[in-house]
């Protein structure tokens, strides 16, 4: 266990105050294998002389620097720069207690089928006391951050995942953990104090409230298959009660949507087809992957049935390989929408290759 790698990684903006203390939390680690690798995300304060003079004194210190792009780009480009194949993230004014590191290694080392460790947390700076986190389940992770972004998981888990969105300026890590269990895996919470989270009302938290429903618009093209099968639909902007107003909005106006294959980017690329341009950027896709038909049809939709047909599912041919799906969706009393999704030859020859 002793012999794995773990990369601790600091994204940090500004942070001349907390810098200094955050790193040498991360030495004062009690597991012997761990790199840490700190990343300056454009800083115009005191923040890389900091680094630097700390980089000086321990070589286990790595520092790189990019101009302000974010903390996900930062963590992506620490990540990227680091070793380890474990990951544990820092912000860059939180603290790690010492046996932390040494505990999660163990759990994944033990535990195959557990994607992320977390622990229990002390709440410093403008509040104090234990931090109380909600128990883990899937359905609440789509209605809520459950987690805090100091959690330790695979190397190879980020990749799959496709690393942290950039496009999403606040709750980075609530969509990078989605991205972590659209496919399964256990979640677990050490019964210790593995971190120290600081309460700040000037944090990034707090500065990025105002983005609120701009996330939940992100988070819904990009996990849309999750949240149907766990909300019923969108994760709305009054997030608890997504799924009783899904419920709702699934009698008036239903949609209905068919992916042909399991391949989890394709099915969230049918499941965006009403969003397409947005989408094409916040899933990365390249614009030669695939093209959306979109018809517009006449159809009195009776409060409770079901979509049974529409233009899209007409021109859908199960056995031509370049047909992936259809979306359905009744925008109104007496309109249906449907786009039907058709990849390309070189698209198709990727997913076949893959």
């Amino acid at each position: 266990m002793e012999d794995v790698l773990v990369s601790i990684i600091i994204p940090a903006y500004n942070a001349e105050k907390y810098i200094a203390d955050a790193i040498q939390s991360a030495l004062s680690t009690t597991y012997r294998r761990y790199e840490i690798i700190v990343v300056n995300d454009g800083s115009t304060d005191r923040t890389q002389e900091i680094i630097d003079e700390l980089a000086f004194r321990y070589p286990v210190i790595r520092t790189f620097y990019q101009p302000n792009a974010g903390a996900s780009a930062a963590r992506n480009h620490a990540i990227r720069k680091s070793k380890g194949t474990y990951i544990l993230p820092l912000d860059a004014d939180n603290l790690l207690a010492p046996e932390y590191v040494s505990e999660a290694v163990k759990i994944l080392s033990e535990n195959p089928g557990v994607k992320l460790v977390s622990s229990e947390a002390e709440l410093i700076g403008e509040k104090s006391g234990k931090w109380e986190l909600d128990d883990f389940n899937i359905n609440l992770l789509c209605r809520r951050n459950l987690i805090d972004n100091c959690a330790m998981y695979r190397r190879e888990d980020w990749e799959k995942a496709g690393g942290y969105c950039d496009d999403i300026l606040g709750r980075e890590d609530w969509d990078f953990w989605l991205s972590l269990f659209e496919t399964g895996g256990q979640f677990v919470r050490l019964p210790m104090t593995g971190f120290y989270y600081r309460v700040r009302s000037d944090s990034k938290r707090v500065k990025t409230r105002h983005l609120h429903k701009k996330i939940i618009d992100a988070l819904n093209i990009r996990h849309m298959p999750l949240f149907h099968r766990e909300l019923k639909g969108s994760l709305h902007y009054q997030r608890t009660y997504s799924k009783a107003i899904n419920s709702v909005i699934n009698i008036f106006r239903p949609h209905n949507v068919f992916v042909k294959t399991e391949n989890l980017h394709v099915q969230k690329m049918v499941y965006a087809a009403n969003v397409a341009g947005e989408a094409k950027r916040l899933l990365r896709m390249k614009d030669d992957e695939v093209r959306y038909i979109t018809f517009d049809d006449k159809r009195f939709h009776f409060p409770g049935t079901k979509i049974s047909r529409s233009s899209a599912r007409t021109y859908f041919e199960p056995t031509n390989p370049l047909h992936l799906g259809y979306y359905e969706e009744q925008v109104s009393f007496w309109h249906l929408k449907s786009y039907l999704v058709l990849a390309t030859r070189d698209y198709l020859s990727d997913l076949q290759s893959a």
